[in-house]
């Protein structure tokens, strides 16, 4: 992981992860935000006077992040949250639960438990559709064979299937959306705008001409097949 520091707000509202974000965020609220990572949702709505804090097991990247001491932030597994029940009034968490290979469910059960009744998530997956198959695939096949032994990329859910995890799990979903982290045509240089790491993560890593057209056309044609976030919001009854 490459540690250069995240700029401090979004350039772009329009862009996952802080588009979806800005659906359940309020000012008064107290917020967590579950896999914080380098920190760009954390530091977007700090520096903004929002109340929140970040979690990520990440070492690297919780002491990135203490450089700046006014951030709250927190390392520990969110398997084992360590906050009371029912702190916060909103929860996000961006591309974090399909991480996690064992005890996934045990995982989300244990950061409602700290979200107040009522209170509000945003919880992104990666679908089960062609571009994360495809995606997929290549990483395997790019894999050494003692890799391939124990290989696990990232759990793929379809829309329902989730959506009947968190009902069980006590909560009532508002919205499901459609959207894309990183185009998979961004990933061809041939489409993609040339700029620093910092620039493309606050812009949302743009297309160039060519490939917005393409990207537009084949998300028009078939858009069940070409995005790659699930983005579920709810509250906890």
């Amino acid at each position: 992981m490459a540690f250069e520091t995240d700029p401090y707000c979004f350039k772009n509202m329009k862009i996952y992860p802080i588009e979806y974000a800005e659906k359940v965020v309020k000012k008064n609220d107290k917020i967590v935000e579950v896999g914080c990572g380098l920190g760009r949702i954390l530091k977007h709505y700090h520096y903004l006077g929002y109340d929140i804090v970040g979690i990520d097991n990440s070492k690297s990247a919780v002491r990135k992040l203490q450089e700046s001491p006014e951030l709250k932030i927190v390392l520990a597994d969110v398997k084992k949250m360590p906050f009371e029940s029912e702190r916060f009034d909103t929860m996000l968490a961006f591309g974090i639960f399909h991480n996690i290979e064992k005890e996934m469910e045990e995982a989300i059960r244990e950061t409602l438990r700290c979200l107040k009744k009522n209170g509000k998530f945003c919880i992104s997956m990666q679908p089960n559709n062609l571009e994360m198959r495809l995606i997929s695939l290549c990483r395997y096949f790019g894999m050494n064979m003692w890799n391939k032994k124990n290989y696990f990329y990232k759990w793929l859910v379809g829309k329902d299937e989730f959506k009947a995890i968190l009902e069980k799990l006590c909560c009532e979903i508002i919205d499901v959306s459609y959207a894309k982290n990183v185009s998979i045509f961004w990933r061809i240089p041939f489409f993609r705008i040339d700029k620093t790491e910092i620039k493309l993560r606050s812009a949302g890593y743009e297309l160039n001409r060519m490939g917005k057209c393409v990207d537009k056309l084949l998300t028009k044609l078939f858009p069940n097949f070409f995005f790659n976030v699930l983005i579920y919001t709810g509250r906890k009854k």
